[in-house]
């Protein structure tokens, strides 16, 4: 199995914005130096629960600071992007890095977000395709172009650099629906499969992903399928949910309620706070384990985590990553 963060910085109250940041930078680091194959950098906007408004930004000071690990977003809001800014921003990441961008496309899901960029959530599947057509005409074309869309237009468009992985830079959309796991498998894209949800709920997603590749006649390549889910290792199970389970909670309502709309009009999101010990990976080592043995045998070879919960102090991040390293990761190692 492959193992990576699903990094982000929150911003709780009576903390400093640099503090936290620089955590996210340096548990970031760490991930290289314990064997992480990768960091998924999030991108939010307007509100404490994320303070990385530009993915690639960090991104780009973690390249200078490591040699091998991935690193990708997760998400670039596609419908919030100027796509021809974000084929040129990637593109120059994906060469200052040596080939290492992981490009990590969604729709959104956040009301405020869009409504912070007077954008419409009724619009996001029609800005994020039209988005998506521009930055791999950009990254594929040799000519000047011009694109008379929708929501944007271009005149004799030339961007550069060009990225240095072709014919571009791994894509990987975060979706669960049907027409998401068609573009994905049309399109030679991965998939990247959301938090906090309980693994019948993973399981038939994956049942819907392998049904796409069945009806594309493609074998189903689990190299394409990522999971993201919550990690904290303790000394024992109590310990470890105690430690973890009022941050995480504090975090999921969080993001309900910044993807709600003054309606009450809640933003497509399909992650809950319910059976926490269910829904993520929290206990002891051997816990541990057993519950990636459990997404193992659905199919999924790839897990990024998401440990670095607000209400944590770092100590306790960097110290779960370590133990993860040390005493669960070894077992999934194919060395």
């Amino acid at each position: 199995m492959r193992f990576g963060l699903f990094q982000s910085a929150q911003w709780p109250k009576g903390t400093s914005q640099q503090e936290r940041l620089r955590n996210a930078i340096d548990q970031s680091i760490l991930a290289e130096e314990l064997g992480f194959d990768s960091v998924f950098m999030t991108e939010h906007h307007f509100s404490r629960h994320g303070i990385v408004p530009d993915s690639l930004t960090m991104l780009a000071f973690l390249a200078a600071k490591t040699e091998r690990i991935r690193l990708g977003t997760a998400v670039s809001v596609l419908p919030l992007h100027d796509p021809v800014r974000l084929a040129e921003s990637a593109a120059l990441f994906d060469v200052l890095s040596n080939g290492r961008f992981e490009f990590g496309i969604g729709r959104g899901y956040q009301w405020g977000e869009f409504n912070g960029f007077a954008r419409s959530l009724d619009e996001r599947v029609e800005r994020f395709d039209e988005c998506i057509d521009v930055i791999l005409r950009a990254w594929s074309t040799e000519k000047p172009f011009t694109h008379n869309g929708k929501f944007w237009q271009y005149r004799d468009a030339n961007p550069q650099p060009q990225p240095l992985q072709k014919p571009h830079p791994p894509i990987w959309m975060a979706t669960v629906s049907e027409d998401g796991f068609d573009l994905c498998v049309k399109n030679e894209w991965g998939v990247m499969l959301p938090q906090a949800v309980p693994l019948e709920t993973v399981a038939k997603w994956v049942a819907d992903y392998r049904d796409t590749f069945d009806r594309y006649g493609k074998p189903f390549d689990p190299n394409k399928l990522i999971l993201a889910r919550g990690l904290h290792v303790g000394d024992d199970d109590a310990s470890a949910r105690a430690e973890f389970s009022p941050s995480y909670n504090e975090f999921l309502e969080l993001a309900r309620r910044v993807a709600r709309s003054p309606d009450g009009n809640v933003s497509p999101m399909p992650f809950g706070a319910e059976g926490l010990a269910e829904t993520a990976v929290i206990g002891s080592p051997a816990t541990c384990m057993a519950k990636l043995l459990l997404i193992r045998e659905l199919g999924i070879e790839y897990v990024i985590f998401f440990s670095n919960m607000g209400g944590l102090t770092h100590s306790q991040v960097t110290e779960s990553m370590k133990r993860f390293a040390t005493d669960v990761m070894p077992r999934f190692s194919d060395k």
